[in-house]
């Protein structure tokens, strides 16, 4: 069978939530060998509540039912957590703090998304575990960098949305900002960092020596829209929310389609996309106007356009539409809900989905895998994402070495287990 990319490399995972757990997936499915690290007084809170209360807990389980163990049936962490090894440890102990430091002297990585001190505070940082293992890559995903005056604030994706700027141009057209509401930064961050981690551990097989990937989340979202800073910069106009349209393309929105809550998405960047558009429609008298032949027409006209494709939109199904205009070169894309995602037959053609039943799940469900294949390392089906502490076993005494002694004073102290710590009697 033939290696995968990252065959061989060790990564101690220590992030939670959405952009670190996302990152180390993609790392999984390279190859690498993630060993997720969660303290049992405080796990990954993607897992699910200990004790669920109201609506909106209870939606995040199979069935909105929690079970026993709750917090091994979350959702967001099945899907942001395939192909690891957990185990669970109480650094804040001096024990803790010990063992955490010989398993990055066995591992080629580590990675965490704390705000920017703690690991630090708790003794654990950069310079401390550098000094334990000299060849370690430590990618810090903080949110604001590893310096400045905003150095230890925190937040999340729904929040970098805001100091990013990215929110400021979203929302309808002169309306207020509105956020995206899938916190965007936060894939967006744990793919570009997959990136910045490989190239860290090339430097360190090239050099002997790891290094410190300081990765601001912050900037990387600023990095998002260049095009509005660069207008204020060279013209002094600050931009806002323009709802679907575009400085360029025209038209460029979303037109309903046949049936309730259908859309397509269409983006007309030349003139002839335009006249392929026309030519679609059966170039009907008000497309023949000869004030639209040009983009600088169309978009002092848009909204007259817009109501027309509007009518004409709605006599198609999404997707039978989408293919007539991309078979004739138009941008076109139909609104899918996530009841059609799962069952596209693009995505399903790519083998972009996986069938999974995680064991505190129960039935199978379909899982995302990775946007991207590669000829000389093949994609190998994951495993289940790990309920709490699952292979403490086999990373305390197999990988590190632990004797059964030490595994037992461990347990026995509370620094690890398989349940959150204020479960046990």
């Amino acid at each position: 069978m033939l290696s995968r990319a990252l065959d061989g490399i060790h990564i101690l995972d220590l992030t939670q939530v959405a952009v670190g757990p996302y990152a180390s997936f993609l790392l999984s499915t390279l190859g690498a060998q993630v060993i997720k690290v969660e303290s049992n007084q405080h796990p990954d809170i993607t897992r699910g509540a200990v004790e669920p209360t109201g609506v909106e807990q209870l939606k995040q389980y199979p069935g909105r039912v929690p079970g026993l163990r709750p917090w091994n049936r979350g959702a967001l962490f099945n899907q942001r957590n395939r192909d690891k090894l957990s185990i669970t440890l109480d650094f804040s102990q001096p024990a803790g703090k010990e063992v955490l430091k010989r398993l990055a002297a066995i591992c080629d990585a580590l990675v965490e998304n704390f705000r920017a001190a703690v690991m630090d505070r708790q003794g654990l940082g950069w310079e401390v575990l550098h000094a334990v293992n000299p060849r370690l890559v430590y990618l810090k995903l903080s949110s604001q960098g590893n310096t400045g005056p905003e150095r230890n604030y925190g937040s999340m994706g729904s929040t970098l949305e805001q100091t990013g700027g990215l929110v400021s141009i979203t929302g309808y057209r002169s309306g207020d900002p509105l956020m995206s509401n899938e916190t965007y930064p936060d894939p967006v961050t744990g793919i570009i960092s997959v990136g910045a981690l490989i190239a860290g551990l090339r430097l360190a097989r090239r050099t002997g020596k790891g290094c410190l990937v300081d990765f601001s989340q912050r900037e990387m979202t600023v990095g998002l829209l260049p095009a509005a800073m660069m207008d204020y910069a060279f013209n002094g106009r600050v931009q806002g929310p323009v709802g679907n349209r575009d400085a360029v393309a025209a038209p460029q929105g979303v037109y309903p389609c046949a049936g309730e809550d259908m859309w397509i998405a269409i983006a007309v960047q030349s003139d002839a996309q335009w006249q392929a558009l026309c030519q679609v429609i059966g170039n009907q008298d008000w497309t023949r106007d000869p004030s639209l032949r040009t983009g600088a027409g169309r978009r002092q006209r848009h909204d007259q356009i817009d109501a027309k494709l509007a009518v004409w939109t709605r006599g198609f199904d999404h997707y039978d539409l989408m293919h007539r205009l991309q078979r004739r070169g138009v941008p076109a894309g139909a609104v899918l809900k996530g009841s059609e995602l799962l069952v596209d037959a693009q995505l399903e053609a790519r083998g972009w989905w996986e069938d999974l039943a995680p064991p505190e799940v129960g039935k199978v469900h379909r899982f995302v895998t990775t946007p991207w294949r590669m000829s000389a390392s093949p994609f190998r089906p994951s495993t289940p994402a790990p309920s709490l502490g699952e292979h403490n076993d086999t990373v305390y005494l197999d990988i590190l070495g632990l004797s059964r002694a030490e595994y037992a004073s461990l347990q026995n102290a509370g620094i690890i287990s398989t349940e959150p710590r204020w479960l046990r009697a």
